[in-house]
This record gives structure tokens, sequence and C-alpha cells, in this order.
């Protein structure tokens, strides 16, 4: 395995250096980049291009092919932004304390696998903004060839990476004095979402990703039960399900407690991860002080968001989703800007 990560490392560096010197060549205005600040950002035909170039110059079986390219995150991948500065508080706020605004809808993706809107649903920007209603629907899946018809991923599991760039903080003050400074009992967070699209007819033989076809996976939807009066603010038969508090395999990250200063956090989901959602991690002594706290909540990221499942989980077409949430009285959540790259494997 070390003689093959070797070959892979070697490889994966040659190609990616010869592209960015071709890059340079074309825009010698551009010489004054820091690759390790802006690193290369290959273009789904890139990758294309260079696959076929390893295939014919090397000879190389596609096996090796698909691990050279995977070593070196050489993946085409799109950039879902929302920039509340440009509103006039020059922020949004989620509060807490009601039904109505405490799970706030964010954005949503492109599916997994597009380069571009695949209908008029996701060319409407307004409409990447809205969640859909919570209606259920019958988990009649699409097959995998309808996707690959019209786009170039050939895996029906293509997604490798997700990386949340998120600008926020909560309302700076409150919390038990030894959590302040810590994501302990933090009531501010972020979570994952899932979109799907699901086959309602018979007639309907393409995905169309509109609101008739497309249905929510993440959050749950569950039926409202008509003796509840209390909810009035509730339409309809069903309901989206959101938990009172972080769950540890949706929370994406949550507010450092008490801070008033807009922070940028960064987190990345990876196929690849193998983090277990153990609270305890044994380091190989066999005895109570060779144990680890999991590192993840330590930085503010859900306990079992690190084994990985997600990303390996997405299917092709997959719409990803991220909702604010607040919780209990006088919390809330200022957010400046939200941003998703999603990156897969063509």
């Amino acid at each position: 395995m070390a003689f093959l990560s070797s070959i892979f490392k070697r490889l994966s560096l040659n190609m990616v250096n010869l592209l960015s010197a071709a890059d340079s060549a074309q825009d010698q205005d551009q010489d004054d980049i820091d690759r390790s600040v802006n690193p290369y950002q290959p273009t789904a035909m890139e990758v294309i291009l260079v696959r076929a170039m390893l295939e014919k110059a090397l000879r190389l079986p596609p096996e090796i092919i698909n691990g050279i390219l995977d070593h070196a995150e050489y993946w085409p991948h799109t950039s879902t932004v929302i920039d509340y500065s440009n509103w006039p508080q020059g922020q949004r706020v989620v509060n807490a304390g009601d039904s109505n605004s405490e799970n706030a809808f964010l954005l949503r993706t492109l599916p997994v696998g597009f380069l571009k809107p695949p209908s008029s649903f996701f060319e409407n920007d307004s409409n990447r903004e809205v969640p859909l209603e919570p209606i259920p629907r019958e988990p009649k899946e699409f097959p995998v060839d309808t996707y690959q018809s019209r786009i170039s991923p050939t895996l029906s599991h293509p997604c490798r990476k997700i990386k949340f760039t998120i600008v926020s903080h909560d309302q700076g003050w409150g919390g038990e004095p030894r959590t302040r400074r810590t994501y302990n009992n933090s009531y501010t967070w972020f979570d994952i979402g899932l979109e799907r699209c699901l086959q309602t007819s018979d007639d309907i033989d393409k995905p169309t990703f509109d609101p008739q076809t497309l249905s929510t996976i993440l959050p749950k939807v569950r039926e409202v039960d008509p003796n509840n009066v209390g909810n009035s603010h509730v339409q309809g038969t069903h309901t989206f399900d959101f938990p009172l508090c972080p769950q540890k395999d949706t929370m994406i990250q949550c507010n450092e407690v008490a801070n008033g200063q807009y922070h940028q956090y960064e987190v990345e989901w990876k196929w690849t991860d193998n983090i277990s959602s153990a609270d305890l991690f044994d380091t190989g002594y066999g005895c109570e002080e060779g144990l680890i706290e999991n590192p993840l909540p330590k930085v503010g990221r859900g306990q079992a968001t690190g084994d990985g499942k997600f990303v390996r989980d997405l299917k092709l077409g997959d719409v990803i989703t991220v909702w604010a949430k607040a919780r209990f009285a006088g919390w809330a959540n200022y957010i400046k800007r939200i941003q998703v790259d999603v990156y897969w494997v063509v």
C-alpha cells in the first residue's frame, strides 16, 4: 500500500503541476496566486482530459487511474453561496422561541453531478432559498441511468467531499460560565438536509427537479396530530420533524458559546472519513488512561458526522440543503455567509 501510495502521490503532483503550469501560461497576470490558499480547482472537462491522457500515454488500467485522481482530490465541483452581507441589515438572524423562525432554511445545492441547473426550478435563485412543502411521497426513485444519460458521472454514488464554509456567531452572551468560548451546550447551530427526486407517477420517466418530484429526505416529515390544536402554525397534514436539540449525525457546526464576533468555520466531510461516533477512543494501551475523547464535539461538529457515511451514500441527483437553528429564549444565530462546495468524480 505504501508503494502504491507513493506512485499515486507522485503522479498526482505531476498532473496538478502540469495543469497549473498550463493555466499560468494562458494568463501571465495570475502568477501571484498562492496555490496553497487558492488551490487549483479543475473543471469537469479538465478531469476528463487528464483521464484520457493517463489512459493513452501511460496505458494504466481504470482502477489505477481512479486511484490517482482520488488521491489527488482531482474532482470537479459546484459552489452554492448565500451572502447576507448584501442584505439591508448586513446579516441574517435566526431567533429562538418562535417555532416559525427558529428552524430556518438557508440554501440548496445543485444536484450532485450537475454543473448547470437541470430545470427552471433551480434557475430561479429564489427557489434555492425556499424549503419544499413537507409532503410525504412514495419512495420510488428514478433509475440511475436516467441521470447518467444527461451528465458525465458514471458512478451511482459519485460524491467525494462536501466543504461547508460558515461565517456566523451567536448572541454573544449567556450560557454557563464554564461553557463560554467553548462549544459545550451551544444552542445555535447548522444542520444538513437532503432532497431527492422521486417518481411520483408512471407518466414521469425523467427527473425534473421541480417541487412536484423533489422530496425532502432530511429533515424527516411526520404526520400532524389533528388533536394537537397547539400547532396552529402547521398547515396541511404533514410537517417537518425538527428535534429540540442538536443531533449527532446531522449537525454540521455549532457556534462558539457567548462569542459575539463573527467567526469563519470550515468543515469538510469526505467519503474516506472514518471517525467513530463513540464518546471515547482506545489508543491501544488497554487502560482507562489510554482513552481519548471524540475530537469532533471539541470543534463544534456533530459527533457522528465523521464516519463519511453521508457523503458515501449520496446518489446522483441528490440535493444538499442547509438549515440554521436556534433554541431556548435569548439564543440567536447571526449569519453572514454560507458556502457549500460539493466535489464528485466523473
